[in-house]
């Protein structure tokens, strides 16, 4: 739309001073990272006329562009942005907050948009996101089969890529609660012998005590998450302002260690029966993402036998590729599990499995289908 270049034009100076206070800059090493592959529904885009932005693990995309093939349009009114489609309305500041022009398109986070208008958004394989709602009749499996060529074609040119091209058409995220531990570095480890990357839901007492380790889960990719301080029922669910205590606690002691903090978080047990409504308004009100899982590994139950888990974990990310779905994976950082871990990665790699770490720009996936 001609007249959104020329009204950012009229706004330029401002932004610029205010994507300074923002911290978003072009030189970033995450600006450097090789754009994803964009689906709407069952389309797949063209990723040259998409030319999405990956900035500061956020994924922004031209509103213009993507909110046509998403059935949304948008008008500029002074330094509002005005976006309208499927019976709903949301505004965005041109001068304050996550927007930004990059060659004469105006750049907002895809989450935003996604969660303002009903969408959800998945990575059905390797840096390739999708967005749908219930307009879409392909599961991610049969998307990525679908468009596999075109898939396999980004995956080969891809920077840095060591793994198979076939990898990316399936996707597996991996997440240990309960770390860091004296044991996390055999674990990473494992995860670099098999190209990995995955999520680790930490306690604050366990940062403090192995702050150590913490560099390298950084430097090597992997996603960082909180878990809380307690561990305890009676503590962190004690009210909805104790949870959110508790998450902000832990993600200062993680600033400290690393120089990050993270919005993605994994109560104790799980959200349910105890995150009720109040709380998560609490934790999403402050920014935070609640994640569960789709497959428990019961390690926490076979720790002397932990052979006993390796078949069923199998069995249950299979059952779900079958069902279109990505397994989001319940581990725990301990001896037990890591002994196994090599078993379990081996046969997946061998099906042509990919380990991805979960990040801001996914739609979050919980007991209680809160995707805020």
């Amino acid at each position: 739309m001609k007249f959104l270049k020329v009204r950012w034009m009229a706004v330029c100076l401002m932004a610029i001073c205010c994507l300074g206070l923002l911290g978003i800059h072009t030189n970033t090493a995450s600006a450097q990272a090789k754009a994803p592959l964009l689906g709407v529904n069952d389309v797949l885009l063209d990723s040259n006329t998409i030319q999405p932005v990956m900035k500061n693990d956020k994924l922004y995309v031209p509103i213009v562009i993507l909110g046509q093939k998403m059935g949304i349009s948008a008008s500029a009114s002074g330094n509002t942005l005005i976006l309208t489609g499927h019976n709903r309305s949301f505004t965005l500041s041109l001068t304050q907050g996550d927007v930004f022009e990059r060659g004469g398109r105006t750049m907002v986070p895809i989450r935003t948009l996604a969660d303002a208008f009903g969408f959800t958004i998945t990575l059905p394989s390797s840096n390739l996101y999708r967005i749908q709602n219930a307009n879409a009749s392909l599961s991610d499996a049969q998307f990525v089969n679908t468009f596999a060529a075109e898939i396999k074609q980004h995956a080969t040119v891809k920077p840095g890529n060591t793994g198979n091209a076939s990898s990316s058409s399936r996707t597996i995220y991996l997440s240990f609660d309960d770390g860091p531990t004296a044991h996390t570095a055999q674990l990473l480890d494992i995860l670099d012998k098999y190209n990995a990357k995955a999520t680790f839901f930490m306690l604050g007492p366990e940062i403090r005590q192995h702050s150590a380790v913490m560099k390298r889960m950084v430097e090597e990719g992997h996603s960082l998450g909180l878990h809380g301080m307690s561990h305890q029922v009676k503590k962190i669910y004690a009210s909805p302002a104790a949870a959110l205590a508790e998450m902000n606690q832990d993600n200062e002691i993680l600033f400290q260690a690393t120089g990050k903090r993270t919005s993605l978080i994994r109560t104790p047990y799980g959200s349910k029966p105890y995150l009720k409504k109040a709380y998560r308004d609490q934790l999403t009100g402050a920014g935070y993402h609640i994640w569960d899982w789709n497959i428990d590994s019961n390690d926490w139950r076979y720790t002397k036998n932990p052979e006993h888990f390796v078949k069923t974990v199998l069995s249950d990310i299979r059952r779900l590729k079958k069902q279109g779905r990505t397994p989001v994976v319940l581990m725990h950082d301990k001896p037990s599990t890591i002994k196994v871990l090599p078993q379990i990665m081996a046969a997946l790699q061998k099906e042509g499995y990919s380990f991805e770490p979960l990040n801001n720009n996914l739609t979050p996936l919980n007991f209680w289908n809160d995707h805020r």
